[in-house]
């Protein structure tokens, strides 16, 4: 290695934590956009989501907390990046890395088999918006079998 390959590893590097800005930060806010459009939206992509959920591709539990707890992750390493490139106080990076661990934990209790509050979860928030819950705000099965025409719960 000569004293003039030095200056291009440099810009190399600066490069790489860019483009790791930009992937990151690009991932973790179309991950947070999906995840909404299936908690707070009726649109056909939400509820073919919501229905793919349904069938067991994935956990309820991941869709609810650990597809969130992702995109905060892709999001976080992004604004790393960010710090990096511009030679920012590490301090920041520390910070960042904390936020990271907290979100890989959520991540972790969201591949639990354990029942999360009902508010958490796509189908109750459906019901909600649609005012298919009982007085203790629980889902009414029937109210839905009539909202889906008989078409089954998702």
């Amino acid at each position: 290695m000569t004293l003039s390959s030095i200056p291009s590893m440099k810009v190399e590097r600066m490069n790489e934590n860019l483009k790791l800005a930009i992937v990151g930060i690009g991932m973790g806010l179309f991950g947070i956009a999906l995840w909404y459009t299936e908690m707070f939206t009726d649109s056909k992509a939400a509820n073919l989501w919501r229905r793919m959920n349904g069938q067991g591709k994935i956990s309820r539990n991941y869709a609810a907390i650990g597809a969130p707890a992702i995109s905060i992750i892709f999001f976080i390493v992004g604004i790393s990046g960010i710090v990096r490139y511009y030679h920012l106080p590490r301090i920041w990076l520390t910070g960042i890395a904390a936020v990271a661990l907290f979100a890989a934990a959520f991540l972790l209790i969201g591949l639990l088999p354990i029942r999360f509050p009902r508010w958490v979860y796509a189908d109750w928030q459906y019901a909600k918006r649609h005012g298919l819950l009982d007085e203790n705000g629980n889902i009414d099965r029937e109210a839905y079998e009539k909202h889906a025409r008989g078409g089954g719960f998702w």
